[in-house]
């Protein structure tokens, strides 16, 4: 064999290094070829799930229209009307509501059964990445991103503004701010915070998420990540001293 190969007269520590260069490849093979199929479950789920929200909030807002023909003023959310039909009944000429109001409810009941799928999911497949962003949130990352392997790929500023495609044109095209935020907006860290803290907070996220997405997707361990809700209030509380520092 030539000093080309592992083994002949290359030197001790060429031998080592090459031997390890291949046992990583085929480590991260080995791991992006078991993520596979598993991702694109999982992405199929989120799609299917974006499918019957938007299926079950025409047919709701619809449902509430229709029952304002009967019930003007009514307050009910979509929910409680849904299980208020079903149970109180109606008159046998409007049972074409009634048949509505089941259909949604099969539909509510889908998006549980599939939050439940996705919840499980994350957990094997992207345990850290869920305690940062949340299982469902999580997922919208993974498959925004095109699967766990290019999410973990992405530097932390892309992942900040993952889904905030038309303000990054916008900010691209016509010079405005740019976007500090995307899909982390959906983060209940982030969606409570002040306008001016959120930029920040979204960007310790996306940090944190960016760490996450590797380590799930090359080592698999589970490992601590700090609170974040101690660092979603430091980040609010210094924000509130500089402004009563004016």
């Amino acid at each position: 064999m030539s000093d080309e190969g592992f083994g002949g007269s290359s030197p001790p520590d060429d031998y080592r290094r090459r031997l390890h260069d291949a046992a990583m490849k085929a480590a991260k093979e080995a791991v992006a070829s078991g993520l596979a199929g598993r991702d694109a479950h999982l992405m199929q789920a989120v799609k299917a799930l974006d499918d019957l929200n938007e299926a079950f909030n025409v047919l709701s807002e619809r449902l509430a229209e229709w029952y304002m023909v009967l019930c003007p003023g009514h307050q009910m959310r979509p929910v409680e009307l849904i299980d208020f039909i079903l149970k109180e009944g109606l008159p046998e000429e409007d049972s074409v509501i009634k048949g509505l109001a089941s259909t949604a409810k099969a539909l509510n009941d889908e998006r549980k059964a599939l939050e439940g799928y996705i919840k499980a999911a994350m957990e094997e497949i992207a345990p850290n990445l869920s305690n940062v962003a949340g299982p469902i949130l999580g997922a919208r990352l993974i498959a925004r991103a095109g699967g766990l392997e290019k999410l973990a790929k992405m530097p932390a500023s892309s992942i900040q503004v993952m889904g905030a495609g038309e303000a990054l044109f916008k900010h691209l095209k016509a010079g405005t701010p740019p976007p500090k935020h995307g899909l982390i907006y959906k983060h209940p860290l982030v969606k409570g915070a002040s306008k001016k803290a959120r930029g920040k907070i979204s960007r310790m996220l996306a940090s944190k998420a960016a760490i996450a997405a590797r380590v799930d997707f090359y080592s698999g361990e589970t490992v601590d990540l700090g609170d974040l809700k101690e660092k979603a209030a430091a980040i609010k509380a210094k924000g509130r001293k500089k402004h009563e520092c004016r």
